[in-house]
């Protein structure tokens, strides 16, 4: 299927992918700038960053979580962690403390306002997850789930080669 508002595909023949694999890659790439696009203008309307929603999700059920483990759960480096934490630390989402036993460690918490935020960006992924796969069969959704498994499997086992 083929969107109009889509842009045509960046490579239209690359030699050594066949047709089918290539037109995968296309719409599968074109699916995740559009499905980018669609969370950050959800996002938008609450005034918060997609990447917040995550990070306040694991500090919610994690409260007094160290910056490295946050980053740890969230894949992603320490740095990138400490100034989401910062900025989010200035708009009184979450505070931090220094840890008690250990003063080399930052514990993390979940301010009221956190709170609110996060009951927000619920609701913004609740209409998300309802518009992006709500239209789609038990079974399409069942067998997307399945194929998108086997190529977290596929690109795990690849890095997993590599690192």
């Amino acid at each position: 299927m083929h969107c109009d508002k889509c842009p045509e595909s960046i490579f239209p023949e690359l030699q050594g992918v066949d047709p089918v694999s290539l037109r995968v890659f296309h719409s599968f790439f074109r699916a995740i700038r559009l499905h980018r696009q669609l969370m950050f203008n959800l996002m938008s309307n609450i005034e918060a960053y997609p990447g917040q929603a995550g990070c306040l999700s694991i500090v919610n059920s994690h409260a007094g979580i160290t910056q490295r483990d946050l980053a740890r759960k969230l894949h992603v480096a320490s740095s990138t962690v400490t100034v989401m934490v910062q900025k989010m630390e200035a708009a009184g989402i979450v505070s931090r403390k220094t840890d008690t036993d250990d003063q080399r460690l930052t514990r993390i918490y979940l301010t009221d306002t956190g709170r609110v935020l996060l009951d927000e960006m619920n609701d913004v992924l609740v209409q998300f997850i309802n518009i992006t796969f709500g239209k789609m069969s038990p079974e399409d959704r069942a067998n997307f789930d399945r194929l998108l498994n086997m190529l977290c499997a596929n690109i795990a086992e690849e890095l997993d080669c590599i690192g």
